[in-house]
């Protein structure tokens, strides 16, 4: 069994985003990570080509998209977003917390590499991301951003 004492933080594109739980101590299988969000932190509509993403919403309310269809989620809402379609998310009003789940696990590099170290366990002061930056990332790591709706 693999267990962890200190998570390692991220402010992550205007995200709180703890690792729970990485490929490397799951055998590659899953990362799981924990997401304090505002909408100032709503991520694009993109793709994942090589992984399967999850949504549990533990506070808030969050409209996920996935291949063109938008449902709305409160507490104890899931979401399923398969490799290869369409998907994003976006915070109704206020802050959401989140559970992330990806299938097979390693998306954490694309996260340590777009994101830099928490200063605390709080959400970062807004700032417009360098999206040139997001989209190289992004592709670096079998993701593709896509225009807004």
């Amino acid at each position: 069994m693999t267990t962890t004492t200190a998570p390692n933080a991220l402010w992550m594109l205007n995200s709180l985003l703890v690792e729970r739980a990485t490929a490397e101590q799951t055998n590659g299988q899953y990362s799981v990570f924990e997401q304090w969000i505002t909408a100032e932190g709503n991520p694009p509509p993109h793709v994942h080509e090589n992984e399967d993403e999850a949504f549990l919403v533990l506070d808030g309310q969050v409209d996920v998209t996935v291949d063109g269809v938008t449902t709305r989620l409160g507490p104890g809402g899931f979401a399923f977003a398969p490799r290869g379609l369409p998907h994003t998310y976006a915070i109704v009003e206020g802050m959401a917390h989140l559970i992330m789940i990806a299938t097979p696990g390693g998306i954490e590099h694309f996260f340590r590499e777009l994101g830099e170290p928490a200063g605390s366990m709080a959400l970062p002061v807004p700032a417009a991301p360098d999206v040139e930056k997001v989209v190289g990332t992004a592709a670096r790591h079998a993701m593709t951003i896509l225009p807004p709706a």
